[in-house]
C-alpha cells in the first residue's frame, strides 16, 4: 500500500448462487470502503491507496485469482506486473506458492502476506489447515492448472453459478497460451510474457 505505484485487485466471480450475482472482488472492495482501510496511518490525506484500487471478477479458485488478477493489472496499467504480493489465509501460503511456480512467476518476485482472523470469531486455523491440505494443496499438487482433477473441474463449475466467462483471451492475448493450458506438466517458460521479469 505504501508504493505509489501498486495496484490492489480484489479478486474474486460471482461463486455463490444464493447470493445472487454478486462477485466477490467487489464484496471485498466495498468492505474495505465501508471500514475505510485505504488510508495508511500518519498519512491519510496523502493517500492514493483508494485510487490504486480496482477489481477482478471472473475467478472461481486461488488459481485463477492469482492469474486473472495479473492479467487485471495489465489491463488496468498496460504492462505486466513486477512483483506481486498475495494477501489471503495464513493456511493457502503453501497453494499459492504452487500456483505462482505453475505461472513461472519467478519466486524472488512473489510475496505471501498470510492474515487470520483471531479465534474469537470461529475461526479454526487448525480445521481449516487440515481441509486446506486434503480438498486444495493436494488436488492442486497433482493438476496444476486446476482443469483436469475431477474434484477441481467440479468446484470450477460449482463456483460459477451464472455461467459467466472470463474476457481476458481477448484483453491479455500474450496469455492465450497459458490460459489455455491444462498440464499437467508446467507451460514452458518461454510461453508466458513476463519470462524475462
Amino acid at each position: 500500500m505504501n508504493d505509489p505505484k501498486s495496484l490492489i485487485i480484489f479478486s474474486g466471480g460471482e461463486t455463490r448462487g444464493q447470493t445472487g450475482p454478486l462477485n466477490e472482488g467487489t464484496s471485498y472492495y466495498r468492505v474495505a470502503d465501508a471500514l475505510d482501510l485505504w488510508d495508511v496511518p500518519g498519512m491519510e490525506r496523502l493517500s492514493t491507496v483508494r485510487e490504486r484500487a480496482t477489481t477482478e471478477e471472473f475467478a472461481t479458485d486461488s488459481f485463477q485469482n492469482l492469474m486473472f488478477s495479473i492479467c487485471r493489472f495489465r489491463e488496468v496499467t498496460g504492462h505486466y506486473p513486477v512483483r506481486i504480493t498475495v494477501v489471503s489465509f495464513s493456511f493457502k501460503e503453501r497453494r499459492f506458492g504452487m500456483h505462482a511456480g505453475a505461472l513461472q512467476w519467478p519466486a524472488n518476485k512473489f510475496k505471501y502476506v498470510g492474515i487470520d482472523p483471531p479465534s474469537s470469531t470461529g475461526f479454526n486455523l487448525e480445521e481449516s489447515s487440515a481441509g486446506e491440505l486434503n480438498d486444495a494443496a493436494k488436488p492442486f499438487k497433482s493438476d496444476p492448472y486446476g482443469c483436469s482433477a475431477p474434484v477441481l473441474q467440479q468446484k470450477r463449475k460449482e463456483r460459477n453459478p451464472f455461467s459467466r466467462t472470463p474476457p481476458y483471451q481477448l484483453t491479455c492475448p500474450e496469455m492465450k497460451s497459458l490460459l489455455d493450458w491444462c498440464g499437467p506438466n508446467i507451460l514452458p517458460k518461454s510461453q508466458v510474457p513476463w519470462s524475462k521479469v
